[in-house]
């Protein structure tokens, strides 16, 4: 059943039924009985190393594109120290986590300390990957990637033309970008590495829709994977009415379950919507991961989460996946 729900959940005609359905008396009560079943068998065995750890090594990026809101960030600009970054990881190690992002807000090639924060992680034996804009890729930094021993790299390119690519990732530079990320495949490739992993990743929106499939087949033969997401509205101001109406039903997220994210100054936000820390669970400065966790503060979280109540804390009300993708996504 759950496998036949997951391929029919990528349809247009059917997500849009499936919406109504969800949210629609009497059939929403039927499905949020079954649904709430589902979620508690899953999170029945739930231990702190299914968490995805994602760090943010420097909150600084070179880039300014027009659907990330990191242009509209306030929080001052901090490098994480390696005393921190060391913790965190010894405390990952500690709780059986095994996969650690370099990611939050940010371009992690910009942080002088990125390789030896990559080769402390892989030291301990825990998965490294991060997410790239590829931009400022040369030769030496190709080399130290190559030697560093990272797992996997997932690099952002939202077009297959200049032109759109450039109007999406405002400051950089199509051609240049391009031949980085093809110039570290082909480096690898003449190693006979078999890492870092690459995945070419397009984040679809009305301005490069048109250019999927030359996108797909231009990078199907030369990236290990090509992924697509959607671009989820976070550097706008979301006008709910055309999801939300007086029936909606606020579905849990997965996100408190399985992403802990820490900012570069240490600080525990809420999710990854929440770039500037508005809800803060913990501080890893002088906490540990578990300590967050069984805090008072995420558990009530969690809790209004699985009461279908999310909708009482701000940065989820204003989320839309609380009404739409959250309905579906604990298959």
């Amino acid at each position: 059943m759950h496998k036949i729900f997951k391929k029919l959940k990528k349809i247009n005609w059917f997500k849009k039924i499936f919406l109504w359905f969800v949210h629609t008396p009497p059939f929403s009560w039927i499905y949020k009985t079954w649904y709430s079943k589902i979620i508690k068998n899953k999170l029945k065995n739930f231990k702190l190393s299914n968490l995805y750890v994602s760090i943010e090594p420097y909150n600084l990026c070179n880039a300014q594109c027009v659907m990330c809101p990191y242009q509209k960030m306030i929080r001052p600009k901090v490098k994480m120290s390696m005393q921190l970054y060391r913790k965190i990881i010894d405390d990952c190690l500690e709780n059986g986590i095994e996969s650690v992002n370099l990611n939050f807000y940010n371009e992690p090639f910009l942080d002088n300390l990125i390789f030896e924060r990559i080769e402390y992680a892989k030291s301990k034996e825990i998965k490294v990957s991060l997410f790239s804009n590829g931009s400022v890729l040369n030769k030496e930094i190709i080399d130290q990637i190559l030697d560093s021993g990272i797992d996997e790299i997932d690099f952002s390119f939202d077009g297959f033309s200049k032109k759109t690519y450039e109007q999406i990732r405002v400051n950089l530079n199509f051609e240049k970008t391009r031949d980085n990320i093809l110039g570290l495949i082909e480096e690898r490739n003449k190693r006979g590495l078999n890492k870092p992993k690459i995945t070419m990743i397009f984040v679809k929106s009305d301005k490069n829709i048109g250019e999927v499939n030359d996108f797909k087949n231009f990078w199907k033969d030369k990236a290990d994977v090509v992924g697509f997401s959607q671009d989820d509205n976070r550097n706008q101001t979301l006008d709910l009415s055309k999801f939300k109406t007086k029936k909606s039903i606020a579905y849990p997220c997965r996100k408190p379950w399985s992403e802990l994210i820490v900012m570069s100054d240490g600080r525990v936000p809420l999710c990854c919507v929440d770039c500037d820390g508005s809800i803060i669970l913990g501080d890893l400065n002088n906490q540990t991961i578990s300590d967050v966790w069984n805090n008072e503060k995420f558990r009530k979280i969690r809790q209004l989460h699985l009461s279908y109540q999310a909708d009482q804390i701000p940065i989820c009300r204003n989320c839309l996946h609380l009404y739409r993708l959250n309905a579906r996504s604990w298959f």
